[in-house]
């Protein structure tokens, strides 16, 4: 069917240029005319392309997977020909353990043996000058992905917080999966939030050849619910979103890309948590209590009421009662008095009560600001 020689690509997959790792050869020289797949698993002279191939790992009958066509030129009045050629990529991919994201260069050449490249050298005389940039084996080149959390399909804006209820919007941007220019590729994501739910969703390439891919998920406000398409999230909670990088621009495999957003709550939301000093206590022991109380909403909360009672078998420390900022201790809160006066604590029964009167929105920022505070009181162990 051919003249006899062989035409074929030696692939580096080491990212070596003194060698090369893989070898497809259309083989016109043997009895049987077949496209094998070599690998050269001993380099002998560093950077020589006419290096031999020791190992046939796999072939095909080169019948009904070639065609030959006329270039419409001529070298020393003969005619040139194109010669195009095809082998089985699951094949390719089982014998080589590569990857569709696997970094690799080429070097192309014909050769008077089944197993190597001799002549028509493509690039240079040798590997270190012949190799192409590095590709995938998809045919593209590595670049490096990103993900954020954006204002719409056409993935405008950079958002950073939602409330319940709205509709989350992603944005990939990853040129190397744009591996076919004439259809939209895919990609997938993982969101997760801090409330319990976490959801995998696919972004589909805006357009062809963009490599900017886009996709939506709906929240709802309440617990986790698995498999529903819906992203269950509450005021307070973070929004994660995770996305592999198969390869990137420094030809560094399965990355993680990632953004956060925050949810918040249009109306006041307020967050209690108490704590004590002491995990174990014996008797006359005192304890100093903390309430950490903060507003996850953006609107402003007034006239806050905290009532905690003392526990049982305990006794209140007359006097003991303070107020402070978030990053506040103890030691360094205002102290308040028992009676119920002008200030912001007293005394009712057994009940402690604190009255705050107003509470800014959420700003954003752990321990600080005026959208959170700590008040203290103590008991002693009877």
């Amino acid at each position: 069917m051919l003249q006899p020689y062989g035409w074929g690509v030696e692939l580096d997959t080491n990212l070596n240029s003194g060698n090369y790792e893989w070898l497809i050869m259309v083989d016109g020289i043997s009895q049987t005319e077949v496209i094998g797949l070599w690998q050269n698993t001993s380099q002998r002279t560093l950077g020589d392309p006419s290096d031999s191939s020791e190992i046939l790992k796999s072939s095909i009958s080169l019948s009904g997977n070639y065609q030959v066509s006329a270039a419409g030129t001529s070298f020393n009045g003969d005619a040139d020909y194109f010669l195009d050629w095809r082998f089985p990529y699951s094949t390719f991919k089982s014998a080589t353990g590569l990857t569709d994201y696997s970094p690799l260069r080429l070097f192309f050449g014909s050769s008077n043996n089944a197993n190597s490249l001799a002549a028509d050298l493509v690039g240079g005389s040798d590997l270190y000058a012949g190799f192409s940039d590095v590709v995938t084996p998809l045919g593209t080149t590595p670049t490096t992905g990103s993900v954020k959390f954006v204002a719409d399909l056409a993935g405008n804006g950079d958002v950073v917080q939602i409330t319940a209820g709205d509709t989350i919007f992603i944005k990939v941007i990853d040129g190397d999966v744009n591996y076919n220019r004439n259809t939209l590729q895919t990609v997938t994501v993982t969101l997760s939030a801090t409330s319990g739910d976490s959801s995998v969703v696919t972004l589909t390439e805006t357009g062809v050849n963009t490599g900017i891919f886009t996709g939506s998920i709906t929240t709802q406000s309440g617990a986790a619910v698995s498999g529903d398409g819906i992203l269950q999230v509450t005021p307070g909670a973070t929004v994660n979103v995770e996305y592999i990088d198969r390869i990137d621009a420094s030809f560094n495999q399965n990355q993680v890309r990632a953004d956060s957003l925050y949810v918040i709550s249009l109306t006041p939301a307020i967050s209690l948590v108490k704590s004590a000093d002491h995990s174990s206590v014996q008797p006359q022991t005192e304890v100093i209590y903390t309430i950490h109380y903060k507003n996850l909403g953006v609107g402003t909360a007034i006239n806050l009421v905290i009532v905690d009672t003392v526990p049982l078998n305990t006794t209140y420390v007359a006097g003991s009662l303070k107020i402070g900022n978030a990053s506040s201790t103890y030691a360094t809160a205002t102290a308040l008095t028992d009676a119920d006066d002008a200030d912001a604590g007293h005394m009712s029964g057994s009940n402690v009560i604190f009255n705050i009167t107003t509470i800014a929105g959420d700003d954003g920022v752990a321990d600080s600001g005026t959208d959170e505070s700590k008040v203290y009181f103590k008991v002693k162990i009877n």
